[in-house]
């Protein structure tokens, strides 16, 4: 009788599981997520976890520490962090690298473009660019002057001695092409400062000319004052003519004192072109 009875509540025992299990397969049968568990608020849809952006996986367990880090200026996200390009910096690359500015006109970025993304101008002056060395940026248009990279002469003369020019009077920023036209126009010495420079041909440009007063005194100020372009402790021309037949201006870099010399004397060239 003992057995029987043990034999019956090890039936019953059996029987329990045996029910308790295809209830459990019946209730998967009718609710596909009954035994899945989504991570990181991802939503069960038939049996499959629906993630959330920057989630996957099978229960959306792994996180994408990229997602919504956009990387500017071609950086690459790695791991939540931007690897920036050589020549750009800050968390998203967004900025220029102020000591990679050199490289960064070389890749094709403007003067303008790094002077509005935060280089000063300072940065800016004694980099090569369109055939020479910055000494002028406007920073409204983007237009600008580089000089030579070399003296053109170191004992030229300004040419005509004994004859006052029609014109090459300018002395401002811009006058400078325009002045070494007219000497041209008025003197047909050969070797003179201004031809020097108009016949120039370096690093693939042509239009070369001889500065103006002023032009030459920003040459000074903003390379040689600064330790930039290898400019001699000299005297050098401009293409600004003293309204007399028989001098002209210079600047002494020296000490960046301006004056005339007669047109005679054997000094100094170097060329400067716009862009």
């Amino acid at each position: 009788m003992k057995k029987i009875k043990l034999l019956t509540l090890l039936l019953s025992f059996f029987t329990l599981v045996v029910l308790t299990e295809s209830c459990d397969k019946a209730e998967e049968l009718l609710d596909p997520c009954a035994s899945v568990t989504c991570q990181n608020d991802g939503v069960c849809v038939d049996g499959t976890c629906d993630c959330p952006d920057g989630f996957s996986g099978t229960s959306c367990e792994i996180q994408d520490l990229c997602f919504g880090i956009t990387c500017e200026n071609n950086g690459s996200c790695i791991e939540g962090i931007c690897d920036c390009p050589d020549g750009y910096i800050g968390e998203f690359c967004e900025s220029f690298d102020p000591t990679q500015v050199q490289s960064l006109l070389n890749d094709g970025q403007s003067p303008k473009a790094l002077f509005d993304g935060g280089i000063s101008l300072d940065n800016l002056y004694g980099k090569m660019y369109e055939g020479g060395l910055i000494f002028y940026l406007n920073t409204d248009t983007g237009t600008g002057m580089v000089a030579a990279t070399v003296n053109q002469s170191e004992n030229t003369e300004w040419g005509c001695f004994g004859t006052e020019i029609n014109g090459a009077d300018g002395t401002a920023l811009g006058t400078g092409a325009q002045n070494t036209i007219d000497i041209l126009n008025g003197c047909t010495t050969i070797g003179i400062a201004a031809r020097l420079c108009d016949e120039l041909m370096l690093n693939d440009k042509v239009d070369w000319f001889l500065p103006s007063r002023d032009e030459l005194n920003l040459m000074y100020t903003n390379l040689h004052a600064n330790g930039h372009g290898g400019f001699a402790v000299a005297f050098y021309w401009s293409s600004t003519e003293l309204h007399s037949a028989n001098s002209a201006w210079g600047q002494d870099f020296s000490d960046g004192f301006q004056d005339s010399d007669f047109k005679g004397g054997s000094r100094h060239v170097r060329a400067a072109r716009a862009f």
